[in-house]
């Protein structure tokens, strides 16, 4: 092969192709150190805008969801037809509400992964079954695609169905997610934000991090005071 057969590469393509992967770096390390000054301050992070949502509720009819600023949601993903995940998944909530069962204005969203099953009808029984009958509830169902994209998306919650090999029961069809999420839109926030992300713990290697709930949301609550008291004056 002759010389002029071989491509020439232009190198300010290279010097460009460098620049831009540096320039990639440096965002990633300043959000890191962003993330890593606002968890020294006490102040939980902004990890991820979330969209206004509106949905069928448990009730029968429509809800907004993460359009009301100084509101806590807490979040949670499961099939409700399997009754043994789900009462795992809506305890957990239950119990990291009762936490901070001093802060008003909190509010328990159920996403369903199988909306599909999981009709409006079949979330008010198991609601009303389990007792979680408060105002506090609301449990998403309607169109599937639609939730399961917006919760890809947004909370990073694909909602793994099982293979069948490893389901123990008929109505075992998903694997439970463990993550609870943290929603709250300050009055400085333009759009709600993920506050905090926190898991069970329950395998090795994960983090056990509920109890920071309580902190984050002590913290939220009292810049929301401040923020209330300087309008005020």
């Amino acid at each position: 092969m002759s010389e002029s057969d071989n491509p020439k590469v232009n190198p300010w393509t290279v010097w460009v192709l460098i620049l831009i992967m540096l320039s990639g770096i440096l965002v990633y390390y300043s959000w890191l150190k962003t993330i890593h000054r606002q968890y020294a301050d006490g102040k939980p992070p902004l990890l991820r805008p979330v969209d206004r949502f509106r949905a069928d509720g448990h009730k029968g009819k429509a809800v907004e969801l993460f359009d009301t600023k100084n509101k806590f949601y807490l979040v949670g993903y499961f099939y409700a037809g399997d009754e043994k995940e789900a009462l795992a998944v809506c305890e957990r909530m239950k119990k990291m509400r009762d936490s901070v069962s001093g802060v008003t204005d909190v509010t328990l969203v159920g996403f369903s992964m199988a909306p599909e099953l999981d009709t409006s009808e079949n979330l008010t029984k198991f609601a009303n079954d389990n007792g979680y009958t408060s105002e506090d509830w609301i449990f998403v169902t309607g169109d599937r695609d639609r939730i399961r994209t917006y919760m890809n998306k947004f909370f990073r919650y694909p909602g793994h169905q099982k293979p069948d090999e490893y389901r123990e029961t008929e109505t075992d069809l998903y694997a439970r997610e463990l993550r609870i999420s943290l929603v709250f839109q300050s009055d400085d926030d333009e759009e709600a934000f993920i506050r905090g992300v926190y898991w069970e713990g329950i395998r090795k290697g994960e983090v056990k991090n509920d109890e920071t709930l309580t902190d984050d949301i002590i913290y939220l609550t009292s810049n929301k005071n401040k923020s209330t008291q300087q309008k005020i004056e």
